[in-house]
């Protein structure tokens, strides 16, 4: 069975660390985490693109919006926490622009519900694409 991919894009590392944690906990061992913009850039624009892009829906509406604007940025999007009032439902946005917005989970972290979400991951078809690193892993 094809090993999903995951990138975690979190300002918090407290919030990385739980996601990273969270995912082993569910078998998924390849996951990446980008530290900051450039990371991320980097990942987005190898040749295997991430199966699941994990964001905060706290991130700046700017960057958000314009890592939404690349053509596709990953096979599918996950948000973790809660929009709010002052920044722009990216979830939402995603949705308009055709992306595939695979949950919007809240914290604390339901481990249920990300093992629902991991299970749709594995069961939509999905195109194979090259193994490249893009930045070191922590397990």
């Amino acid at each position: 069975m094809h090993q999903p991919y995951v990138l975690i894009h979190q300002a918090r590392p407290s919030h990385q660390i739980l996601l990273h944690q969270a995912l082993n906990a569910q078998g998924v061992f390849d996951v990446r985490v980008s530290a900051n913009t450039t990371e991320l850039d980097a990942c987005l624009g190898a040749e295997r693109r991430p199966d699941l892009l994990i964001l905060d829906h706290a991130m700046p509406t700017l960057a958000g919006l314009a890592l939404l604007e690349q053509q596709y940025p990953a096979r599918a999007l996950l948000f973790v926490g809660q929009a709010t009032g002052k920044h722009h439902d990216l979830a939402q946005e995603a949705r308009n622009r055709g992306l595939w917005v695979l949950a919007e989970l809240p914290w604390p972290l339901s481990m249920p519900r990300l093992q629902h979400a991991l299970q749709a991951l594995q069961v939509r078809p999905w195109r194979r694409i090259q193994t490249v690193t893009c930045a070191p892993h922590a397990h």
